[in-house]
């Protein structure tokens, strides 16, 4: 290939008898080399609408071009070349050396292999006096240093290794376990029962009712869990889901799959902009119903006008589909609605409109959607587009909307209700890749 001048960003080029512009980072000389961090689909385009082959994680490409959050590729070694999201150049955080170890419960905080906003109720340590020495009963033991056990109704200050038991450990410092009513500002590692283990520090186990701003790693049991932070495996009140369309060809008996394989919940898409119906989302709405999965709607977002009209008629029309559920299906629309909102090959979405007008625009659909009586609604969109220019500008939106996000990494990086962690999922004895998703919400 010859190679002549340039301008804009482009070369005029020959090849064998043709000649033209091409990009100049299409250039092999000047492409960047990449490793691909996450499971990726190659689209045809960066409209992300069909894709033609699925990039395996730490494989590497060729970057030839970007353009808002897709990058144009071409494999390493391979004659594939297409597009793929720019986010999955983006290397995970390390899946080890978070300060929760093993959490249940209802709410918890933190990052998990599950996560985003994880569950659960207690970590860190909550230990006693320690030491070895002789035990000491009563109704109270203050500030002894050493080792033994002491049992009673009030242990303060104890320095040492072994055990309390009674209604308060308070300040103590060493290993060793503490059961009672309240264990508080303990540090080291051991255990602790009882019905409130606060500010812990260390690794151990806790069970109880509340344990709350405990750091450390351990495991833990119980209602509830606060402020905790680290990596953990997600339990209790999460639940696996997925999001399908027409895309997917699935009968009666791929839901039945997907119940017997432990999913809850599917979202399906339902409508696009202000007149496009989904041609499956009836039939598998009730195939869904059928299977005993809880299931919910999403609809695209199908203009980036500014003005509110535009956003208030694909409210209307989402609206009036759902509202159609029972007759079409036999079963009442009972789940939450969501709005997604990303780019397509229709919808004009730029980067000024999400820095302009995305939040504002999202109020209207999503008010619109409660003023119809569809009170349970939801937003869906990719983590970036999420962090960078709709966190913290929701104060137009309903106060109960809910949060779905898409990040394919292995932890979310911050909360929401529901998180879509690949687009290449797969499911036993359903033929094809799927979106699959966290809930961290009991309403999944």
């Amino acid at each position: 290939m010859s190679v002549f001048n340039g301008s804009h960003g482009r070369y005029q080029v020959k090849a064998g008898n043709s000649s033209g512009y091409i990009y100049a980072n299409n250039l092999t000389g000047l492409l960047a080399k990449k490793t691909v961090y996450a499971s990726s689909k190659l689209y045809t385009s960066a409209s992300h609408t069909k894709y033609t082959a699925v990039i395996r994680p730490n494989q590497q490409v060729y970057v030839k071009e970007s353009t808002q959050n897709m990058s144009h590729i071409c494999v390493v070694g391979t004659t594939q070349s297409g597009w793929i999201y720019t986010s999955h150049f983006t290397k995970p955080a390390p899946a080890a050396g978070g300060t929760t170890s093993t959490t249940t419960g209802t709410s918890q905080t933190g990052s998990s292999t599950a996560g985003g906003k994880t569950t659960g109720t207690a970590t860190g340590s909550t230990s006693g006096s320690t030491g070895s020495a002789a035990a000491t009963s009563g109704t109270t033991t203050t500030g002894n240093t050493g080792s033994g056990s002491a049992s009673g109704t009030t242990t303060t200050g104890n320095t040492g290794s072994g055990s309390t038991s009674g209604t308060t450990t308070t300040g103590n410092t060493g290993s060793g376990s503490a059961s009672g009513t309240a264990a508080t500002g303990n540090t080291g590692s051991g255990s602790a029962s009882g019905t409130t283990a606060t500010g812990n520090t260390g690794s151990g186990s806790a069970s109880g009712t509340t344990a709350t701003g405990n750091t450390g790693s351990g495991s833990a049991s119980g209602t509830t869990t606060t402020g905790s932070t680290g990596s953990a495996t997600a339990s209790a009140t999460t639940t696996k889901g997925l999001d399908v369309s027409h895309y997917q060809t699935l009968t009666q008996d791929s839901f039945n799959l997907m119940k017997s394989q432990g999913y809850n919940f599917v979202i399906l898409k339902a409508t696009e902009g202000s007149g496009y119906t989904d041609s499956k989302f009836y039939t598998y709405y009730k195939y869904a119903r059928n299977a005993g999965l809880s299931v919910h709607a999403y609809h695209m977002i199908g203009n980036s006008t500014t003005t509110s009209a535009q956003h208030i008629a694909e409210a209307k029309h989402f609206y009036q589909v759902l509202a159609q559920t029972k007759a079409k299906t036999g079963y009442a629309f009972t789940g939450y609605a969501f709005e997604d909102i990303e780019p397509t090959g229709t919808n004009s979405i730029t980067t000024t409109w999400w820095a302009n007008a995305a939040p504002a625009c999202a109020g209207y659909f999503l008010n619109e959607m409660q003023t119809l009586g569809q009170t349970k609604v939801g937003i869906y969109a990719g983590y970036f587009n999420w962090k960078s220019y709709l966190e913290g500008h929701t104060d137009s939106w309903p106060s109960n909307t809910k949060i779905w996000l898409a990040r394919y990494n292995i932890t979310l990086g911050t909360n929401a209700d529901v998180w879509q962690y690949t687009e290449t999922g797969t499911i036993d004895g359903i033929t094809g890749h799927f979106d699959l998703d966290i809930s961290y919400d009991p309403d999944f």
